[in-house]
């Protein structure tokens, strides 16, 4: 029993991490992470303070949406070289996401700006806007062309 007073119910071990003590129970049901003893009597589980640094890798992976099973195959496996390559993957994947949300926001504000400027705008006289410059582009259409050519056509036209 000494070594029991050691140890922290499933409640106060999901309390120190902050998470639902369902979560464990789901844990140790999809055999990613056990309790350190489960109570022969009343099935009680209970984890030590040492399985902390554990559940912290798998709780930080699940914050990175890892999926359940890549999490799995990297605790069965799991180094500092392999934590360090799966967190430079995931540090490129953030930097894609903000690459494509700036660049999304940027469109929006452009987009909203024009909205401004039409809502400020005096529709009963002409006006002349100053504008951004921008390029229009043109392609050659051939009507024998299949619309997938004609999209690639277009594609490769507008990244020149």
């Amino acid at each position: 029993m000494e070594k029991k007073s050691k140890l922290l119910t499933i409640g106060q071990f999901a309390a120190l991490h902050g998470i639902n003590k369902k979560t464990l129970m789901w844990y140790d049901e999809i055999g990613l992470f056990h309790p350190s003893v489960i109570h022969p009597e009343n099935g009680y589980r209970y984890y030590s303070y040492s399985q902390s640094s554990i559940l912290e890798t798998i709780l930080l992976l699940r914050e990175l949406d890892v999926p359940i099973h890549e999490i799995q195959a990297f605790m069965q496996n799991r180094s500092a070289a392999s934590m360090e390559q799966l967190l430079r993957e995931k540090i490129e994947d953030l930097d894609r996401d903000l690459a494509h949300l700036k660049a999304v926001r940027e469109t929006l504000a452009y987009h909203r700006q024009n909205m401004l400027t039409l809502l400020t705008m005096d529709l009963s006289e002409i006006s002349i806007v100053e504008k951004k410059e921008r390029s229009l582009v043109t392609v050659d259409i051939d009507q024998d062309l299949s619309f997938d050519k004609l999209v690639e056509l277009i594609t490769a036209e507008t990244k020149k």
